[in-house]
């Protein structure tokens, strides 16, 4: 009995052993992937793949490869590069505000698996190699951070840590913000007629046909409801004004049916408000004045765009 508990016992070792082993063995044959993932600052949890072959730029401009939204980065900040099996180099490319890797700081460093890497002021990232189940976890739990579930647009919480860092950038750089405020018309009348499914499906079809309206570095959110939100860096009152005009013509002439082919009218009513370049404002006044043209819109008879700038104003930012 004693001799079949052991050799029992050796069996499961054994096994668990082997176990181990054909992890090992599967993550060497499926291979690892290099990325960098944010573990501080406003985009945290965002992960960027490294490429082997091309470059990786990361900064605050758009056409970067790793585009991090922290007003302390420099446009191009830093650039990471392949070398060799698993061997990257991220060197610093001319930062205002550095490049500091375990606490040092540093114009080229030879990146390892688990360095934590400060960036600009806040924005802390962490350089891991892992197998591509591993990065696609990692970019599913991003990305149910930062999105609505039902239209894939922005978060509440992601726009309200945007608003704040956008605001800071505009007034450094003396350049336009303009945020519009979208609400549906009569969206409780969609879902009392038709059901909440395709009160669902007025919401999807509506948020796609925005955001493939805007520019890739517009702030496109749901910010509850039936309401979104567009932050659009450097478009004053104008262009503020043309952008609503064109998402309120856009939605009103879509064509949304219901499964059995019932149309579905919808329009919408925006309320705009624009940080002139070199105003000093907050995100509580600018929310606080989209509101209230957006107020103006519902009670001038709704699917129409009210829009206002905001003058000089002393003091500092309330956001």
């Amino acid at each position: 009995m004693e001799k079949k508990r052991k050799d029992r016992k050796r069996t499961d070792l054994t096994l668990q052993l082997d176990r181990s082993t054909l992890i090992e063995q599967m993550r060497d044959f499926v291979g690892r992937e290099a990325s960098l993932i944010v573990i501080g600052g406003i985009d945290l949890g965002c992960s960027f793949p490294l490429s082997t072959t091309e470059t990786t730029v990361l900064g605050r401009d758009s056409d970067c490869g790793g585009v991090i939204h922290d007003d302390g980065i420099s446009k191009h900040h830093a650039e990471v590069v392949f070398e060799s099996t698993e061997r990257y180099v991220i060197r610093d490319l001319g930062s205002t505000n550095g490049i500091y890797v375990d606490g040092h700081k540093i114009q080229q460093h030879v990146l390892k698996d688990g360095d934590k890497i400060l960036i600009g002021r806040r924005t802390v990232l962490k350089f891991m190699l892992q197998d591509p189940v591993e990065m696609e976890f990692q970019r599913q739990m991003y990305q149910s951070s930062v999105r609505d579930p039902l239209t894939g647009a922005y978060n509440r919480k992601h726009f309200s840590e945007r608003i704040s860092s956008e605001i800071s950038f505009t007034r450094r750089h003396r350049i336009p913000l303009t945020l519009v405020m979208i609400d549906l018309d009569f969206f409780k009348k969609v879902n009392d007629t038709f059901g909440h499914q395709a009160g669902d499906q007025v919401l999807i079809a509506i948020s796609s046909t925005i955001e493939d309206t805007l520019r890739e570095e517009d702030i496109f959110a749901r910010y509850g409801g039936e309401e979104f939100l567009v932050l659009a860096r450097g478009i004053n009152e104008i262009g503020g004004l043309a952008l609503g005009e064109r998402l309120r013509c856009m939605i009103e002439e879509m064509n949304i049916t219901t499964p059995d082919g019932t149309n579905i009218p919808v329009t919408i009513s925006l309320g705009i408000a624009t940080i002139p370049g070199g105003v000093a404002a907050s995100s509580t006044q600018l929310m606080k004045m989209a509101d209230d043209n957006l107020y103006k819109a519902k009670k001038n008879g709704r699917n129409c765009v009210v829009t206002g700038s905001i003058g000089t104003v002393a003091g500092e930012d309330l956001a």
